[in-house]
Order: C-alpha cells, then sequence, then structure tokens
C-alpha cells in the first residue's frame, strides 16, 4: 500500500510539472501572437497616413509641351554626351560647306563634279560650286527657299536644275538653277498629288525618267516632265535607301531584308523618241544576315558595295549578263568597325570603299577589304551622308552638325600609285613610261608629306 501511494503522488508530481509547463508555453505563444496583430496594426496606420499626406498635396497641373512637326526623314541617332569640335587642323581636311542652319538630310553631287546640291531642316535646298576646291577657299552657292522641308535633293545629269522632295506636300518640285551662283533658281515643274510617305527622289544620269520612292514598297517612274511611266512594287516590307545607278538605269532598292534589288528601266533604241518600255527585275545583291544600311555604286556600275545591319560590308561585281540570269561576283567582304547605323561611299573607279559610323569614317580597299585610313571625330555630330567627288580625289560627308566637310581621300592617292605601278611594268612606249615614273614620284611625295603632318 506505501509503494503504491508513492508511485500515485510521483505521477501526481509529473502530471503538475507537465501542466506548468503546458501553461508557459501557451503564454509565450498568446504573447507572440499579439505583438504581430499590434505589428501588423501599426503598419496599416502608417501606410493610411502616408496615403492621407499624398493625398492632401495639391495636383500640380500638366504643361503640355509646344511641338513642331517636322516631315523630313529622321535624324541618325548619335552617341550620348557632350560633343567636341571636328578638327580642322586634320592632315586629309580641305574645306567646309557651311550655312545650313538645320540638319543636312540628304546631298547629290553632279556628274561633272561642278554642283554639290544639299537639303537642310531648315526648309532650304542650297546648290554649292565645287569647282575649285581649295583648301579654305569659300564655295559660293545658290540658296533655294522652301515653303517646307525637304526630304531629299537630285541634280540633273546636265547641272542645271535639281529635284527635291517635299514630302509634306506629297510633291516633288524641279527647279531650274541660274547661270551663275546667287542667280535665282525657278520652279518649273511640280509633281503633285503622289500617294503615300515620300522618302526619296532622283533624277535618272541618262536624263530620262525621275525616280519617287515612299516609305512602304512603292517606287514610282515619271518622264521629266511629270508624266507617270511605272509603278514599282520592290516587296521589301518597307523602302531603306532607294536610288538610281550612275548608269544603266538600274533603279536599286534595300529595306528590311538583307538584299538589294536590281530593276532595269527600259527604253526603246529610238535616237529621237527612246519611248518607255519596261521595268524589269535585274539581280540581287545578296549574303548579308539583315536589313541593308546603305549601297553605293562605281562610276561606270561594274561594282556595287553594301553594308548591313548584320555588321558586315560586301562589295560586288554586277557587271555581269543578268538577262541571261547571271548572279552578281562577290570580290571581298569586311567587317563594320562599330555598331549602329552606317552609310557607305564607292569610290568612282571602284577600287576604295568608305564606311561612315556615328562621327568616324573608315577607308577599305575594295579589292582586298583592307583598312587603308581611319579619320577619327571629323564631325561634330552623326555624319548622315558621304560621297566621292567625280575624280575620286575627294571625300565629302554631310549630318547633323548642319556642315559639308571635304577629305582628301588619301587611299585613293596610294590605290594610284598600286595601279601605275603595275601599269610601268608592262609599259612599252618610253614616253608613256615617263609619265608613269612621274605620277609614281608626286603621289609618293604627297603621301609623305601627308605622313609627316599625321606625325
Amino acid at each position: 500500500s506505501s509503494g503504491i501511494n508513492a508511485e500515485y503522488g510521483m505521477e501526481e508530481v509529473a502530471g503538475s510539472q507537465q501542466v506548468l509547463i503546458f501553461g508557459i508555453i501557451s503564454a509565450i505563444l498568446v504573447s507572440v501572437v499579439l505583438s504581430f496583430v499590434y505589428w501588423l496594426k501599426s503598419q496599416s496606420v502608417g501606410k493610411s497616413e502616408e496615403v492621407q499626406s499624398e493625398e492632401d498635396k495639391p495636383e500640380p497641373r500638366k504643361v503640355e509641351p509646344k511641338t513642331t512637326k517636322k516631315p523630313a526623314p529622321a535624324k541618325a541617332s548619335s552617341k550620348k554626351g557632350a560633343r567636341r569640335a571636328a578638327p580642322t587642323s586634320h592632315p586629309l581636311y580641305i574645306n567646309m560647306l557651311r550655312g545650313h542652319s538645320d540638319t543636312i538630310v540628304d546631298m547629290d553631287l553632279d556628274q561633272s563634279g561642278k554642283l554639290l546640291a544639299t537639303a537642310s531642316g531648315d526648309g532650304t535646298v542650297r546648290t554649292w560650286f565645287i569647282k575649285d576646291m581649295d583648301k579654305g577657299k569659300e564655295i559660293k552657292y545658290t540658296r533655294i527657299p522652301l515653303d517646307t522641308i525637304p526630304g531629299s535633293v537630285s541634280i540633273s545629269p546636265d547641272g542645271k536644275a535639281v529635284a527635291v522632295l517635299l514630302p509634306t506636300n506629297n510633291a516633288v518640285e524641279i527647279y531650274r538653277l541660274g547661270k551663275k551662283p546667287g542667280d535665282e533658281a525657278t520652279c518649273v515643274l511640280t509633281i503633285s498629288n503622289i500617294k503615300g510617305d515620300l522618302k526619296d527622289v532622283a533624277i535618272s544620269p541618262t536624263g530620262r525618267f525621275i525616280m519617287v520612292s515612299t516609305i512602304a514598297t512603292t517606287v514610282y517612274i515619271y518622264t521629266l516632265k511629270g508624266e507617270l511611266l511605272h509603278v514599282l512594287d520592290t516587296a521589301q516590307i518597307n523602302n531603306g535607301q532607294v536610288s538610281i545607278s550612275p548608269c544603266n538605269d538600274m533603279v536599286a532598292a534595300s529595306g528590311f531584308t538583307p538584299e538589294v534589288h536590281l530593276w532595269a528601266v527600259q527604253f526603246g533604241k529610238s535616237a529621237t523618241s527612246n519611248p518607255f518600255q519596261q521595268v524589269r527585275e535585274a539581280m540581287d545583291l545578296s549574303g548579308h544576315k539583315s536589313g541593308i544600311y546603305s549601297f553605293s555604286f562605281s562610276g561606270d556600275t561594274r561594282r556595287a558595295v553594301t553594308v548591313s545591319k548584320d555588321g558586315t560590308w560586301r562589295v560586288f561585281n554586277i557587271d555581269v549578263s543578268w538577262q541571261l540570269k547571271e548572279d552578281p561576283k562577290l570580290i571581298c567582304c569586311g567587317t563594320v568597325a562599330e555598331d549602329g547605323p552606317a552609310r557607305v561611299a564607292m569610290s568612282q573607279d571602284g577600287r576604295v570603299v568608305a564606311i561612315a559610323t556615328d562621327v568616324n569614317i573608315n577607308v577599305y580597299n575594295a579589292d582586298t577589304a583592307e583598312l587603308m585610313d581611319t579619320l577619327e571625330a571629323v564631325h561634330s555630330d552623326a555624319i548622315l551622308g558621304i560621297s566621292f567627288s567625280d575624280t575620286g580625289k575627294y571625300l565629302y560627308t554631310s549630318g547633323n552638325d548642319k556642315s559639308v566637310r571635304v577629305w582628301l581621300n588619301r587611299a585613293g592617292i596610294v590605290r594610284d600609285v598600286e595601279g601605275w605601278t603595275e601599269s610601268l611594268k608592262v609599259a612599252t612606249n618610253s614616253s608613256h613610261k615617263e609619265r608613269l615614273k612621274q605620277q609614281i614620284a608626286e603621289a609618293r611625295a604627297q603621301l609623305k608629306e601627308l605622313s609627316e603632318k599625321s606625325n
């Protein structure tokens, strides 16, 4: 009986201990729950006070900024940050054409090398008389005021007229130029009611037709009197660059797809009437993996160069029998030095290629893709246009900084020396040999002088 009582007493003590422990744990849990609830309430009150404080503030009055609609093509984007003035002390610098008060959206050189036309966001076109492009010499010009912003400009083959694209008016105006710089230009023809958002205009170098392209996929072919001859669909989703080859009356168009399409605009062989016949698909410049930024032809249209969004450029031999479905031949390809939009130009003899990206220019051998020259920070803002002179002696660039800058084509001089040296090896006439030796010596002396200036 005493053993049983002792055992019962021990169980009673153990039970009391369990009750005590359970009570302590319950109190702790209740305390934690109450603390958490109190914290949630305090957070809710704080947020409500913040919201109420914000609601009590008066709402600021919205002011809509004033905007001015500009129908000109969008300016190329340039790198962020402050620009420094482009140097005029560069050893290849020749001259600068200034006077526009806004971006130069387009420029065109005539075949004779006497005129350069520029179209600007300031609502004017200027034709510059560039026959004597001496270093630092003031270049005279004719100013053509317009009632809207031009989108593109093209000089006639004889240099006596310019075609100006007016996107806002859906029109093209043809101006006859005066005989001297400063003479008033006269509008002699307006092609109006052109459907679509207009992009480019060009007068055929043969003088047979006028080409007008839209931002979509349409290209219109007109006579010089403004009569519509043909409507071409480029099937490019949208048109990028659209231009006419220097000869052969080829219309070329780039766009969303990774190639440049070429069509032949064909006329009859009559010496008097040259009646229009048809527009016939000729060839494609293909091989890129992305859309084309820009393209250019040699002066004889035997070569073409393309630069693509895939970061590469290609030189093609397009002197082929396209009527027999012969494809262009790839000559060489290279890599673009910088990312972003690129503009390309090919020299008249097809031996040099220049590529502009942002404010820089790289010049290449068009046979080997070898880098021959680099011109850094030669504009104070993005370059939008680039073209070689008719002789290949000069390189013209224009863009966002409202100026046209003229550079000596040093790479062209190097290529000339290479060509003259090869000709000397096979020359048989003594006077011809002496002339070649003299040309080589003069060119090498000029290159030496440029090298010393660079150093």
